[in-house]
C-alpha cells in the first residue's frame, strides 16, 4: 500500500476510536439518571350506564369494614335488653344513654296471697290493695240495731282482739275493750225504757254493757234488731287499705270494710 493510503486509513481509525471513547465515557456517566419506567398494562374499565347493575356505590375498603364490624360488636355487648322497669333517654350533646328506674308495677303479684273466700269481695285488690297479713279465722258475732233489717248500723265483737267495734250510721266507727266478765256482770246491763229483759230489744253481755255505758251512743243505735250470734263463717283479713271480714250466714255473705282511718262500708250479696 502507498503512502498516501495509510496515512488516509490511519486517519478515519483514530477519528472512529475517538468517538468510540467518547460514547464509553457518556455511558459511565448516565448511571445516575432516573430509569425509565417500565410500560404498564392498560386496565379496560367496564362502562357504567345508568340503572344498570354496575351503577351501585363503590365498596368499602377493607379498612373501614373492619372497623364498622368492630364498633358494631362493641355496641352489641353494650346493648340494654328492653325492661318494663328501665326506660332509656339519649343525651344529645354527649350521644350517653341514661337509664330511668320506674316506678314498680302496681300491677305485680303481691308477697301475700288474699284468702279464697274474699275473692267474691268486689274490685278486692283496687279497694284493698296487698294483704298485710296472713287472714284469721277466728270466732267473729255480730248484732244488728235499729230497723227490723238494719244495714247501717252493728256492733261487731272480735275474739282474737277482745274487742267491740260499733258502727255508726254516718260511715264512722269506733273500737271498745270488751270487758264484759260471765261471772259477776248480769246478761242485760240495763234496762232504761222498761222493756222485757229479752234481745230483742236489749242487747245482752258485752255489747248491752258497751250500749249502756253512752246515753248518747244508745240514742244513735237504738234497741237490737236480731239477737247477738256468730257469723257462721268468719274470714278476717288485714290489707295495705285496712281490714275486710267476711261474715257468712245461710245463704248471704256480708263484706265489712273497715278502713285505718276509723270509716267502714258494707257490701253484701
Amino acid at each position: 500500500m502507498d503512502e498516501k493510503l495509510c496515512q488516509i486509513v490511519r486517519g478515519r481509525v483514530l477519528r472512529w476510536g475517538g468517538l468510540l471513547l467518547v460514547c464509553l465515557a457518556l455511558a459511565a456517566c448516565g448511571g445516575n439518571q432516573e430509569p425509565t419506567p417500565a410500560p404498564t398494562e392498560a386496565i379496560a374499565l367496564p362502562v357504567v350506564v345508568a340503572g344498570s347493575p354496575l351503577d351501585a356505590p363503590l365498596p368499602t375498603p377493607r379498612s373501614e369494614v373492619t372497623r364498622v364490624t368492630e364498633v358494631a360488636a362493641v355496641a352489641a355487648d353494650t346493648a340494654v335488653s328492653p325492661s318494663p322497669t328501665v326506660t332509656v333517654t339519649v343525651a344529645s350533646a354527649s350521644g350517653t344513654a341514661v337509664y330511668t328506674p320506674l316506678e314498680v308495677d302496681e300491677g305485680t303479684d303481691c308477697e301475700i296471697e288474699s284468702h279464697l273466700d274474699l275473692r267474691g269481695y268486689p274490685d278486692l285488690k283496687e279497694r284493698m290493695g296487698c294483704p298485710a297479713e296472713q287472714a284469721s279465722l277466728e270466732p267473729v258475732a255480730i248484732n244488728e240495731y235499729g230497723a227490723a233489717q238494719p244495714t247501717d248500723r252493728f256492733m261487731l265483737w272480735f275474739s282474737q282482739e277482745n274487742t267491740i267495734y260499733v258502727l255508726f250510721p254516718d260511715g264512722m266507727y269506733q273500737t271498745y275493750l270488751d270487758t264484759w266478765n260471765e261471772a259477776t256482770d248480769p246478761t242485760f246491763t240495763c234496762n232504761p225504757l222498761g222493756w222485757e229483759e229479752d234481745s230483742p230489744p236489749l242487747p245482752r253481755r258485752g255489747f248491752g254493757k258497751v250500749w249502756c255505758s253512752d246515753p248518747a251512743l244508745r240514742e244513735v243505735l237504738g234497741p237490737v234488731a236480731r239477737e247477738e250470734r256468730l257469723c257462721q263463717h268468719t274470714v278476717l283479713q288485714r290489707f295495705v287499705n285496712g281490714r275486710l271480714l267476711a261474715c257468712f250466714e245461710d245463704a248471704t255473705v256480708r263484706y265489712f270494710r273497715l278502713r285505718d282511718d276509723n270509716t267502714w262500708d258494707l257490701e253484701m250479696q
